[in-house]
């Protein structure tokens, strides 16, 4: 039995770390004989790199593989399973692209036959698909890679061409954010200086608000980033952000109201942490969402508008608010 088909699949979804295989390839059954194969080969007009025979049974399972050299060079009435290689060396439907790297680089062969669980024959991958594909991969790694020392105020170049001097200079437009929104929060915190005086104990939980948002924002920018170039509606990244800010925000509100309770005894100001915590965690998760999303829709590219402007917005509303609320309820 001979067969040929021209398609390129992929086993899983995933194809970035499953192997491709190609179903186009010269398979016959192992009872046929060389003169059948022959007349196979120049009817089929296969348009593939083709390297070797695969010999199956009645089953379609893969019995042998005999090199195309040799099959050439042997008598035409002689029956394929006589000349065939038994057990060949196969990669599986499941194999990952690693596995099937280390197969070429450990038996140095053009092709390999892919099987399913039951052994049979159902494609071939060759080592120039196999480059095609790894080469995409390490360009999907290095972007990523560019994409995430962007996040958090690096380029690139510093890597390529090293210099103090220029390495301060790139990174230092990134910092102007934090000190105009270091500024921007002592600003804020003199305005609202009597609270401070009279309640003290606000300044304690400064650090834990800031933080919390912070940490929210920058991840909300990564999983943005992340989603662009597939398909994800854009909407439905930020309704998923923001419900994910409302859950962690009331459970770090809760956490952040029983401690405060339990240390100073003032139910109103804890009231005021937790509700200033959830505000915070979610307008986070809001803006690390929507800014990469409008830097890409005017041009402009969204890394640009990750952790630094992020954090500095975060960083100034959180005060706000929680100032705002603790002034409002405590009533200094």
């Amino acid at each position: 039995m001979l067969f040929r088909n021209k398609k390129l699949r992929n086993s899983d979804p995933d194809y970035s770390t499953k192997i491709k295989y190609s179903t186009e390839m010269l398979a016959v059954s192992e009872d046929s004989t060389i003169e059948t194969a022959f007349e196979f080969i120049r009817d089929s007009k296969l348009s593939g790199n083709i390297f070797y025979c695969y010999a199956t049974n009645s089953e379609g399972k893969l019995t042998g593989i005999i090199p195309l050299r040799k099959l050439i060079t042997s008598p035409k009435r002689a029956k394929i399973s006589d000349i065939m290689v038994r057990n060949p060396i196969k990669l599986f439907l499941q194999s990952s692209l690693d596995t099937a790297l280390e197969y070429f680089l450990m038996y140095k062969f053009l092709a390999f036959p892919v099987v399913d669980e039951q052994g049979k024959l159902i494609g071939v991958t060759r080592v120039n698909d196999l480059i095609a594909d790894t080469i995409a991969i390490e360009e999907d790694v290095e972007q990523a890679r560019d994409d995430l020392l962007n996040i958090i105020g690096i380029k690139l170049e510093e890597f390529r061409k090293p210099s103090v001097f220029k390495s301060a200079f790139l990174r230092f437009p990134y910092l102007l954010f934090n000190i105009m929104s270091g500024i921007t929060c002592a600003l804020i915190t003199n305005l609202f200086s009597i609270t401070l005086d009279k309640f003290i104990f606000t300044a304690f939980f400064i650090t834990i608000i800031l933080g919390l948002a912070e940490s929210m924002g920058t991840q909300a920018v990564a999983v943005t980033l992340s989603s662009f170039g597939r398909t994800i509606k854009m909407k439905g990244i930020v309704l998923y952000e923001i419900l994910i800010g409302l859950k962690i925000g009331a459970l770090c509100g809760g956490i952040m109201y029983l401690v405060s309770f339990l240390w100073l005894h003032e139910q109103v100001f804890s009231i005021v942490l937790s509700l200033t915590i959830l505000f915070t965690i979610v307008t986070a998760s809001f803006f690390g969402c929507i800014l990469p999303i409008l830097f890409k829709k005017m041009g402009i590219n969204p890394t640009h508008a990750s952790c630094p402007l992020v954090l500095a917005i975060s960083d100034v509303i959180s005060l706000t608010a929680y100032f705002s609320l603790g002034t409002y309820l405590l009533k200094p």
